[in-house]
Protein backbone atom coordinates (compact mmCIF):
# COMPACT_ATOMS: atom_id res chain seq x y z
CA UNK A 1 0.00 0.00 0.00
CA UNK A 2 1.31 3.46 -0.87
CA UNK A 3 0.97 5.75 2.14
CA UNK A 4 0.41 9.51 1.90
CA UNK A 5 3.58 11.54 2.46
CA UNK A 6 4.18 12.59 6.04
CA UNK A 7 4.97 16.15 6.98
CA UNK A 8 8.36 15.04 8.29
CA UNK A 9 9.32 14.03 4.73
CA UNK A 10 8.16 17.42 3.47
CA UNK A 11 10.25 19.09 6.18
CA UNK A 12 13.37 17.20 5.13
CA UNK A 13 12.78 18.05 1.47
CA UNK A 14 12.41 21.73 2.26
CA UNK A 15 15.47 21.82 4.49
CA UNK A 16 13.47 22.39 7.66
CA UNK A 17 14.49 20.51 10.79
CA UNK A 18 11.82 19.41 13.26
CA UNK A 19 12.24 20.49 16.89
CA UNK A 20 11.93 17.84 19.58
CA UNK A 21 8.82 19.40 21.03
CA UNK A 22 6.32 22.23 20.42
CA UNK A 23 6.72 25.70 21.87
CA UNK A 24 6.03 25.85 25.60
CA UNK A 25 2.74 27.72 25.32
CA UNK A 26 1.42 25.11 22.86
CA UNK A 27 2.45 22.28 25.19
CA UNK A 28 0.69 24.00 28.08
CA UNK A 29 -2.53 24.30 26.07
CA UNK A 30 -2.51 20.64 25.07
CA UNK A 31 -1.74 19.60 28.65
CA UNK A 32 -4.67 21.66 29.93
CA UNK A 33 -6.91 20.06 27.34
CA UNK A 34 -5.76 16.59 28.39
CA UNK A 35 -6.57 17.47 32.00
CA UNK A 36 -10.10 18.45 30.93
CA UNK A 37 -10.41 15.24 28.91
CA UNK A 38 -9.27 13.16 31.88
CA UNK A 39 -11.78 14.86 34.17
CA UNK A 40 -14.56 14.13 31.66
CA UNK A 41 -13.26 10.56 31.16
CA UNK A 42 -12.73 11.15 27.45
CA UNK A 43 -9.64 9.24 26.23
CA UNK A 44 -9.60 10.83 22.75
CA UNK A 45 -10.97 14.07 21.31
CA UNK A 46 -11.65 14.92 17.68
CA UNK A 47 -11.12 18.67 17.17
CA UNK A 48 -12.87 19.90 14.04
CA UNK A 49 -13.13 23.66 14.64
CA UNK A 50 -10.14 25.05 12.72
CA UNK A 51 -9.70 27.92 15.19
CA UNK A 52 -9.34 25.34 17.96
CA UNK A 53 -6.91 23.35 15.82
CA UNK A 54 -4.82 26.50 15.38
CA UNK A 55 -4.99 27.29 19.09
CA UNK A 56 -3.74 23.82 20.04
CA UNK A 57 -1.02 23.52 17.40
CA UNK A 58 0.00 26.92 16.04
CA UNK A 59 -0.95 25.82 12.51
CA UNK A 60 -2.75 28.72 10.83
CA UNK A 61 -4.32 26.83 7.93
CA UNK A 62 -7.89 25.59 7.84
CA UNK A 63 -9.76 22.50 6.57
CA UNK A 64 -7.81 20.27 8.98
CA UNK A 65 -8.76 18.11 11.97
CA UNK A 66 -6.79 17.27 15.09
CA UNK A 67 -7.04 14.07 17.12
CA UNK A 68 -5.80 14.43 20.71
CA UNK A 69 -5.28 11.42 22.96
CA UNK A 70 -3.84 10.93 26.43
CA UNK A 71 -0.32 10.65 25.03
CA UNK A 72 -0.36 12.00 21.48
CA UNK A 73 -1.75 14.39 18.88
CA UNK A 74 -2.25 13.86 15.14
CA UNK A 75 -3.10 16.51 12.56
CA UNK A 76 -5.18 15.40 9.57
CA UNK A 77 -4.76 17.70 6.58
CA UNK A 78 -4.11 17.56 2.83
CA UNK A 79 -1.37 18.33 0.34
CA UNK A 80 -2.33 21.99 0.02
CA UNK A 81 -1.03 22.55 3.54
CA UNK A 82 1.87 20.08 3.69
CA UNK A 83 4.60 22.67 3.24
CA UNK A 84 2.84 25.17 5.52
CA UNK A 85 2.62 22.56 8.28
CA UNK A 86 6.31 21.76 7.84
CA UNK A 87 7.14 25.42 8.28
CA UNK A 88 4.75 26.30 11.10
CA UNK A 89 4.49 23.11 13.19
CA UNK A 90 7.10 20.59 12.02
CA UNK A 91 6.97 18.84 15.40
CA UNK A 92 3.45 17.49 15.01
CA UNK A 93 2.60 14.06 13.63
CA UNK A 94 0.52 14.54 10.51
CA UNK A 95 -1.56 12.46 8.12
CA UNK A 96 -1.72 14.06 4.70
CA UNK A 97 -4.97 12.70 3.34
CA UNK A 98 -5.51 11.66 -0.26
CA UNK A 99 -9.22 10.89 0.15
CA UNK A 100 -12.16 12.59 1.82
CA UNK A 101 -11.77 14.03 5.31
CA UNK A 102 -14.32 11.70 6.90
CA UNK A 103 -12.78 8.66 5.22
CA UNK A 104 -9.27 9.49 6.46
CA UNK A 105 -10.49 10.53 9.92
CA UNK A 106 -12.40 7.26 10.32
CA UNK A 107 -9.26 5.28 9.55
CA UNK A 108 -7.27 7.24 12.10
CA UNK A 109 -9.95 6.70 14.74
CA UNK A 110 -10.27 3.02 13.88
CA UNK A 111 -6.64 2.50 14.85
CA UNK A 112 -7.08 4.07 18.28
CA UNK A 113 -7.39 1.61 21.13
CA UNK A 114 -10.29 3.47 22.70
CA UNK A 115 -14.02 2.90 22.92
CA UNK A 116 -15.06 6.50 23.52
CA UNK A 117 -14.23 9.63 21.50
CA UNK A 118 -15.26 13.19 22.25
CA UNK A 119 -16.58 15.38 19.42
CA UNK A 120 -17.19 19.13 19.25
CA UNK A 121 -20.94 19.38 18.91
CA UNK A 122 -20.58 23.13 18.33
CA UNK A 123 -18.42 22.46 15.25
CA UNK A 124 -19.33 19.00 13.91
CA UNK A 125 -22.66 18.73 12.09
CA UNK A 126 -25.04 15.80 12.48
CA UNK A 127 -24.39 14.90 8.84
CA UNK A 128 -20.63 14.80 9.44
CA UNK A 129 -21.03 12.66 12.56
CA UNK A 130 -23.34 10.28 10.72
CA UNK A 131 -20.87 10.06 7.83
CA UNK A 132 -18.02 9.41 10.24
CA UNK A 133 -19.90 6.51 11.82
CA UNK A 134 -20.59 5.04 8.38
CA UNK A 135 -16.93 5.32 7.41
CA UNK A 136 -15.89 3.66 10.67
CA UNK A 137 -18.16 0.72 9.98
CA UNK A 138 -16.57 0.37 6.53
CA UNK A 139 -13.06 0.66 7.96
CA UNK A 140 -13.65 -2.23 10.33
CA UNK A 141 -15.72 -4.37 8.00
CA UNK A 142 -13.46 -4.08 4.95
CA UNK A 143 -10.25 -5.41 6.48
CA UNK A 144 -11.47 -8.58 8.09
CA UNK A 145 -11.13 -7.05 11.53
CA UNK A 146 -13.71 -7.71 14.16
CA UNK A 147 -16.02 -4.74 14.34
CA UNK A 148 -16.10 -2.88 17.63
CA UNK A 149 -18.28 -0.04 18.79
CA UNK A 150 -17.00 3.44 19.50
CA UNK A 151 -19.18 5.68 21.59
CA UNK A 152 -19.15 9.31 20.49
CA UNK A 153 -19.75 11.75 23.35
CA UNK A 154 -20.26 15.50 23.28
CA UNK A 155 -17.28 17.52 24.46
CA UNK A 156 -19.20 20.77 24.37
CA UNK A 157 -16.87 23.81 24.17
CA UNK A 158 -14.09 21.89 25.91
CA UNK A 159 -11.44 23.74 23.91
CA UNK A 160 -13.35 27.03 23.84
CA UNK A 161 -13.41 27.00 27.66
CA UNK A 162 -9.60 26.94 27.63
CA UNK A 163 -9.51 29.79 25.13
CA UNK A 164 -11.45 32.05 27.52
CA UNK A 165 -8.26 32.64 29.50
CA UNK A 166 -5.57 34.09 27.26
CA UNK A 167 -1.94 33.21 27.94
CA UNK A 168 0.88 35.76 27.70
CA UNK A 169 1.58 34.89 24.07
CA UNK A 170 -2.02 35.53 23.08
CA UNK A 171 -2.26 38.81 24.99
CA UNK A 172 0.93 40.05 23.34
CA UNK A 173 -0.38 39.23 19.86
CA UNK A 174 -3.78 40.82 20.58
CA UNK A 175 -2.02 43.96 21.80
CA UNK A 176 -0.02 44.03 18.56
CA UNK A 177 -3.26 43.61 16.60
CA UNK A 178 -4.76 46.54 18.51
CA UNK A 179 -1.67 48.63 17.72
CA UNK A 180 -2.00 47.90 14.00
CA UNK A 181 -5.66 48.95 14.07
CA UNK A 182 -4.90 52.16 15.95
CA UNK A 183 -1.97 53.18 13.76
CA UNK A 184 -4.08 52.57 10.68
CA UNK A 185 -6.89 54.79 11.93
CA UNK A 186 -4.41 57.56 12.76
CA UNK A 187 -3.19 57.45 9.16
CA UNK A 188 -6.70 57.37 7.70
CA UNK A 189 -7.70 60.29 9.90
CA UNK A 190 -5.24 62.46 7.99
CA UNK A 191 -6.19 61.13 4.56
CA UNK A 192 -9.97 61.25 4.41
CA UNK A 193 -11.83 64.25 3.11
CA UNK A 194 -15.48 65.32 2.95
CA UNK A 195 -17.08 63.77 -0.11
CA UNK A 196 -15.33 60.40 0.21
CA UNK A 197 -17.80 57.54 0.42
CA UNK A 198 -18.14 55.17 3.36
CA UNK A 199 -16.88 52.36 1.13
CA UNK A 200 -13.79 54.33 0.16
CA UNK A 201 -12.93 55.05 3.79
CA UNK A 202 -13.49 51.42 4.80
CA UNK A 203 -11.26 50.19 1.96
CA UNK A 204 -8.57 52.69 2.87
CA UNK A 205 -8.59 51.52 6.48
CA UNK A 206 -8.32 47.85 5.50
CA UNK A 207 -5.45 48.72 3.15
CA UNK A 208 -3.56 50.49 5.94
CA UNK A 209 -4.02 47.52 8.29
CA UNK A 210 -2.70 45.09 5.70
CA UNK A 211 0.29 47.37 5.05
CA UNK A 212 1.18 46.96 8.73
CA UNK A 213 1.09 43.17 8.69
CA UNK A 214 -2.57 42.29 9.26
CA UNK A 215 -3.91 39.39 7.22
CA UNK A 216 -7.12 41.37 6.89
CA UNK A 217 -9.83 42.98 9.00
CA UNK A 218 -11.27 41.16 12.03
CA UNK A 219 -14.74 41.66 10.55
CA UNK A 220 -16.39 43.75 7.85
CA UNK A 221 -15.32 47.29 8.67
CA UNK A 222 -18.17 49.61 9.62
CA UNK A 223 -18.05 53.23 8.41
CA UNK A 224 -21.31 55.05 9.03
CA UNK A 225 -21.77 58.69 7.99
CA UNK A 226 -24.31 60.97 9.70
CA UNK A 227 -27.69 59.34 10.41
CA UNK A 228 -26.33 55.92 9.36
CA UNK A 229 -24.51 55.83 12.69
CA UNK A 230 -27.78 54.94 14.43
CA UNK A 231 -27.52 51.43 12.94
CA UNK A 232 -25.15 49.44 15.22
CA UNK A 233 -24.22 46.88 12.53
CA UNK A 234 -24.44 49.18 9.54
CA UNK A 235 -22.79 48.14 6.28
CA UNK A 236 -20.92 50.94 4.52
CA UNK A 237 -22.28 52.09 1.20
CA UNK A 238 -22.05 55.08 -1.11
CA UNK A 239 -23.07 57.70 1.44
CA UNK A 240 -20.48 60.46 1.43
CA UNK A 241 -18.59 61.81 4.40
CA UNK A 242 -20.33 65.08 5.29
CA UNK A 243 -18.72 68.50 5.46
CA UNK A 244 -20.53 68.80 8.81
CA UNK A 245 -21.80 65.93 10.90
CA UNK A 246 -20.66 62.65 12.44
CA UNK A 247 -18.69 59.64 11.24
CA UNK A 248 -18.72 56.35 13.21
CA UNK A 249 -15.98 53.79 12.48
CA UNK A 250 -15.96 50.25 13.96
CA UNK A 251 -12.90 48.30 12.83
CA UNK A 252 -10.25 45.79 13.82
CA UNK A 253 -7.21 43.96 12.48
CA UNK A 254 -6.61 40.22 12.26
CA UNK A 255 -2.96 39.61 13.04
CA UNK A 256 -1.28 36.22 13.52
CA UNK A 257 -4.72 34.68 13.88
CA UNK A 258 -5.99 37.13 16.55
CA UNK A 259 -8.51 39.96 16.36
CA UNK A 260 -8.88 43.47 17.68
CA UNK A 261 -12.13 45.45 17.86
CA UNK A 262 -12.44 49.23 18.30
CA UNK A 263 -14.96 51.97 17.64
CA UNK A 264 -14.55 55.74 17.46
CA UNK A 265 -16.75 58.63 16.37
CA UNK A 266 -15.52 61.78 14.68
CA UNK A 267 -17.39 65.05 14.39
CA UNK A 268 -16.69 67.09 11.28
CA UNK A 269 -17.33 70.79 11.67
CA UNK A 270 -19.90 71.57 14.35
CA UNK A 271 -21.25 68.80 16.59
CA UNK A 272 -24.97 68.11 16.14
CA UNK A 273 -26.47 69.29 19.50
CA UNK A 274 -27.85 65.96 20.76
CA UNK A 275 -24.71 64.02 19.83
CA UNK A 276 -22.40 66.21 21.90
CA UNK A 277 -24.38 65.38 25.03
CA UNK A 278 -24.70 61.74 23.97
CA UNK A 279 -20.92 61.47 23.52
CA UNK A 280 -20.29 62.66 27.08
CA UNK A 281 -22.80 60.15 28.48
CA UNK A 282 -21.36 57.23 26.52
CA UNK A 283 -17.82 58.13 27.54
CA UNK A 284 -18.80 58.39 31.21
CA UNK A 285 -20.55 55.00 31.02
CA UNK A 286 -17.54 53.37 29.39
CA UNK A 287 -15.03 54.81 31.86
CA UNK A 288 -17.11 53.72 34.85
CA UNK A 289 -17.51 50.18 33.50
CA UNK A 290 -13.80 49.79 32.74
CA UNK A 291 -12.87 51.05 36.21
CA UNK A 292 -15.01 48.27 37.74
CA UNK A 293 -13.61 45.36 35.74
CA UNK A 294 -11.77 42.90 37.98
CA UNK A 295 -11.64 39.16 38.69
CA UNK A 296 -14.79 37.93 40.41
CA UNK A 297 -17.03 40.60 38.91
CA UNK A 298 -19.88 39.34 36.76
CA UNK A 299 -20.51 40.37 33.19
CA UNK A 300 -24.01 41.35 34.24
CA UNK A 301 -22.76 43.68 36.98
CA UNK A 302 -20.31 45.47 34.66
CA UNK A 303 -23.03 45.92 32.06
CA UNK A 304 -25.36 47.37 34.71
CA UNK A 305 -22.84 50.03 35.72
CA UNK A 306 -22.75 51.45 32.19
CA UNK A 307 -26.45 50.88 31.53
CA UNK A 308 -27.53 52.70 34.70
CA UNK A 309 -25.56 55.81 33.69
CA UNK A 310 -27.09 55.81 30.22
CA UNK A 311 -30.59 55.17 31.60
CA UNK A 312 -30.26 57.95 34.18
CA UNK A 313 -29.36 60.35 31.36
CA UNK A 314 -32.60 59.41 29.62
CA UNK A 315 -31.20 57.22 26.84
CA UNK A 316 -31.80 53.72 28.23
CA UNK A 317 -34.11 52.77 25.36
CA UNK A 318 -31.44 53.81 22.86
CA UNK A 319 -28.84 51.35 24.24
CA UNK A 320 -30.15 47.99 23.14
CA UNK A 321 -27.08 45.77 22.82
CA UNK A 322 -24.72 44.29 25.39
CA UNK A 323 -21.83 46.28 26.81
CA UNK A 324 -19.13 43.99 25.45
CA UNK A 325 -17.94 40.55 24.45
CA UNK A 326 -14.93 38.32 24.60
CA UNK A 327 -12.68 37.98 21.55
CA UNK A 328 -9.42 36.42 20.48
CA UNK A 329 -9.10 33.99 17.59
CA UNK A 330 -12.81 34.67 16.94
CA UNK A 331 -14.19 38.18 16.94
CA UNK A 332 -17.03 37.04 19.22
CA UNK A 333 -16.25 34.51 21.92
CA UNK A 334 -18.52 33.21 24.66
CA UNK A 335 -17.57 35.73 27.36
CA UNK A 336 -20.18 38.48 27.60
CA UNK A 337 -20.81 41.76 29.39
CA UNK A 338 -24.57 42.02 29.11
CA UNK A 339 -27.87 41.92 30.99
CA UNK A 340 -28.09 38.17 30.37
CA UNK A 341 -24.44 37.33 30.97
CA UNK A 342 -23.42 34.41 33.19
CA UNK A 343 -19.73 35.26 32.88
CA UNK A 344 -17.62 35.59 36.00
CA UNK A 345 -14.53 37.54 35.05
CA UNK A 346 -11.12 35.93 35.51
CA UNK A 347 -7.59 37.19 34.98
CA UNK A 348 -6.58 36.63 31.38
CA UNK A 349 -10.00 37.25 29.85
CA UNK A 350 -9.99 39.82 27.04
CA UNK A 351 -13.18 41.81 26.40
CA UNK A 352 -14.50 44.80 24.54
CA UNK A 353 -16.27 47.61 26.40
CA UNK A 354 -18.57 49.39 23.94
CA UNK A 355 -21.58 51.30 25.22
CA UNK A 356 -23.59 53.11 22.60
CA UNK A 357 -26.56 55.41 22.14
CA UNK A 358 -28.40 55.46 18.80
CA UNK A 359 -30.79 58.18 17.65
CA UNK A 360 -32.66 57.30 14.42
CA UNK A 361 -32.49 60.08 11.85
CA UNK A 362 -29.66 61.80 13.74
CA UNK A 363 -26.79 59.34 14.21
CA UNK A 364 -25.12 57.34 16.93
CA UNK A 365 -22.21 57.29 19.33
CA UNK A 366 -20.35 54.12 20.32
CA UNK A 367 -16.97 54.16 22.02
CA UNK A 368 -15.21 50.79 22.09
CA UNK A 369 -11.93 49.70 23.62
CA UNK A 370 -10.19 46.41 24.31
CA UNK A 371 -9.38 45.40 27.89
CA UNK A 372 -7.60 42.45 29.53
CA UNK A 373 -8.60 41.38 33.03
CA UNK A 374 -5.58 41.31 35.37
CA UNK A 375 -5.19 39.76 38.86
CA UNK A 376 -5.85 43.16 40.44
CA UNK A 377 -8.25 44.79 37.99
CA UNK A 378 -7.77 45.34 34.28
CA UNK A 379 -5.43 46.87 31.72
CA UNK A 380 -6.36 48.79 28.60
CA UNK A 381 -4.96 47.24 25.45
CA UNK A 382 -6.08 50.16 23.28
CA UNK A 383 -4.58 53.60 23.65
CA UNK A 384 -6.43 55.86 21.20
CA UNK A 385 -7.77 59.07 22.75
CA UNK A 386 -11.45 59.11 23.66
CA UNK A 387 -12.04 62.71 24.75
CA UNK A 388 -14.48 64.92 22.89
CA UNK A 389 -11.74 67.34 21.80
CA UNK A 390 -9.95 64.51 19.98
CA UNK A 391 -13.23 63.45 18.39
CA UNK A 392 -13.55 66.85 16.74
CA UNK A 393 -11.96 66.71 13.32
Amino acid sequence: MVCPPSVSSVARASGLSAPARPESHISERINKLRASMSQAKIPALLVTNYQDVSYLTGFEGDDSYLVVTEDGALLISDSRYAEQIAREVPWIKTRIRTKGMLFETARVLARLKVHKIGVQDEALTLAQLSGLKEQLATAWGGGGKKSRKIKFVLAHEMVVALRHIKDETEIRIIEESVGIAEQSLDTVRELIQPGMTENEIASLLVHEMRKRGASGPSFDTIVAAGPNGSLPHYRPGETKMPAKGSLLIDWGARYKGYCSDLTRVWFIGSIPPPLGEVYRVVLEAQQAAIAAIAPGQTGRAIDKIARDIITKAGYGAQFGHGLGHGFGRDIHEAIALSKLSKTILQAGMVVTVEPGIYLPGVGGVRIEDDVVVTPNGCRMLSQLPRDLDWARR
